[in-house]
């Protein structure tokens, strides 16, 4: 990852991380010398020093009749992404306490089906996350290949089970027999095996009244089903493939 990258996951724009850049690199410059060396546009330099300013990375002194521009500390950004996080806690406190209110105003229709489309690193982690808020007393999954979750998310899923350990949530997992297959090792997660041939490769998850589809394209992308009647049916079909599935990878 480099230096805009990095910046740009903090929260700043891409104009705002190349003027930041700039100046950090190579000293106090006048928006005339920062336009001449980023590119950008002297109108809209102006605009991204005023919301640097804003965030504390940025300061100005006078030469003359002159501003020049200098980068802060890059320390700084850790003061900023401290008086963020506080002023986000702010927000969530403010509006679960009124939650209810908004709850009130709310127009949302309630059909039997809702459908949800999720892409994206983010999207699965969201996804995860909605698995254990939503799931009753189990998790429900066939089709799985463990490996796919490692890669995409690997520091990310070890929250996950734990998450569902700590809310008394267990899941049972249907994945492929084969030789060396990628599996979790954690204590809330049981295997059963069967061959490719006889089970739909389409990574299904199975949790309270959702269905989620994971398709492993580019992007990633999650079919999240609300539907009570239609999680029963696939509640159903699971308990069937479980019945049939091998408790041990017989090709280990």
């Amino acid at each position: 990852m480099n230096e805009k990258e990095l910046l740009s996951k903090i929260g700043l724009g891409d104009k705002e991380s190349e003027v930041y850049l700039i100046l950090l690199k190579r000293g106090p410059l006048s928006a005339y010398s920062l336009a001449q060396n980023t590119g950008i546009y002297r109108p809209h330099v102006y605009d991204r020093l005023q919301t640097l300013a804003v965030k504390g990375l940025v300061s100005y002194t006078k030469k003359g009749k002159t501003k020049v521009y200098f980068a802060a500390h890059p320390s700084k950004i850790l003061d900023y992404l401290g008086e963020r996080e506080n002023e986000v806690k702010n927000d969530i406190k403010i509006l679960t306490e009124n939650m209810q209110n908004l709850i009130g105003l709310s127009n949302i229709q309630t059909e039997d089906t809702k459908v949800e489309v999720l892409t994206g690193i983010e999207g699965l982690k969201f996804c995860q996350n909605e698995i254990w808020k939503g799931a009753e007393k189990e998790v429900l999954i066939f089709g799985l290949d463990d490996k796919k979750y490692m890669e995409n998310l690997p520091t990310f899923m070890p929250q996950y089970f734990k998450n569902l350990k700590e809310h008394g949530i267990r899941e049972r997992v249907i994945t492929q027999k084969k030789k060396n297959v990628f599996m979790y090792n954690n204590d809330v997660t049981t295997y059963r095996f069967m061959d490719s041939k006889d089970i739909n490769p389409t990574n299904t998850i199975i949790y309270g009244e959702w269905i989620a589809l994971v398709i492993w394209g580019m992007p990633i992308t999650i079919i999240k089903i609300e539907n009570k009647g239609l999680a029963l049916t696939y509640r159903e079909y699971f308990e069937k493939l479980w019945r049939i599935a091998d408790a041990e990878n017989i090709e280990k």
